[in-house]
């Protein structure tokens, strides 16, 4: 006689993912396009985190220059996840903020490498700085994209936006986009259900004809809702978040033996 036996894995331990600045840039001269290099690798099949801050140099302030989705030199694509604009009645006056994820690199991305900003409507964006982070799954898992909602923006100190209710262990991700000198921006740093990373900032150009970046992650530690409110004097600015989240890759969940006796 013949026995069929299946045996069931038990569910791998979770571990957190490691997350990693991979540096910034940006300028202040015009053009239509922004070459955007990292700092350092990010590695393939890790997620890649681009934050950008622009002039809101769309038609009337209002239109979005981010470019819904993007293709690094590599071939990777990169998909816009927020898009929050600072529009105070005309163009260039205020800011966009643009947050995008590669869930998952097949090829890597390092310093020899760039993602390139066509800017939507070939309009040319004057000042502009950018921010990339890695974050990396453990063995047998993969980061996805969780969720999003729109963003804060205004001309008022240290804005503050508020997360839906977010599950332990996923990841909150925050960015900001000032009308600014570089240096406006200090970092969130409270400790409530988790530790923000360093912000990683840098801004280029001065006071109303610059543009500063702030982006900062925090993987969470309890279900709730998360602020984030990094530290900025009075200026038209836009900040936002997304979530993103680590689960296992489906062909290895589990795994069967079969014995024919």
């Amino acid at each position: 006689m013949r026995y069929f036996l299946a045996f069931l894995l038990p569910a791998l331990a979770w571990a957190a993912p490691t997350i990693t600045s991979r540096g910034t840039g940006g300028n202040n001269t015009g053009a239509t396009t922004l070459v955007c290099t990292p700092a350092s690798t990010i590695a393939a099949g890790s997620m890649g985190v681009l934050v950008v801050a622009a002039d809101n140099a769309g038609a009337s302030g209002s239109t979005a220059v981010c470019p819904t989705t993007l293709t690094d030199s590599v071939g990777n694509t990169w998909t816009r996840r927020n898009s929050t604009i600072r529009d105070p009645g005309a163009a260039s006056a205020g800011a966009e903020l643009g947050i995008y994820t590669c869930d998952k690199l097949t090829t890597q991305l390092t310093s020899s490498n760039n993602v390139t900003i066509t800017w939507a409507g070939s309009v040319s964006v004057t000042a502009k700085a950018y921010t990339f982070t890695e974050i990396a799954p453990t063995s047998l898992y993969q980061m996805k994209y969780g969720t999003t909602a729109t963003g804060v923006t205004g001309n008022t100190a240290n804005p503050t936006t508020t997360t839906s209710s977010i599950t332990s262990g996923h990841i909150v991700i925050g960015g900001g986009a000032a009308e600014a000198s570089s240096g406006a921006w200090t970092g969130d740093s409270d400790t409530s259900n988790g530790n923000w990373t360093t912000q990683q900032t840098n801004g280029f150009g001065t006071t109303t004809s610059g543009m500063c970046v702030t982006s900062q992650a925090k993987i969470t530690t309890a279900t709730a809702t998360q602020t984030y409110n990094p530290a900025l004097s009075a200026v038209d600015n836009a900040i936002a978040w997304i979530s993103v989240y680590e689960e296992l890759i489906p062909t290895n969940t589990s795994s069967f033996l079969y014995l024919f006796l």
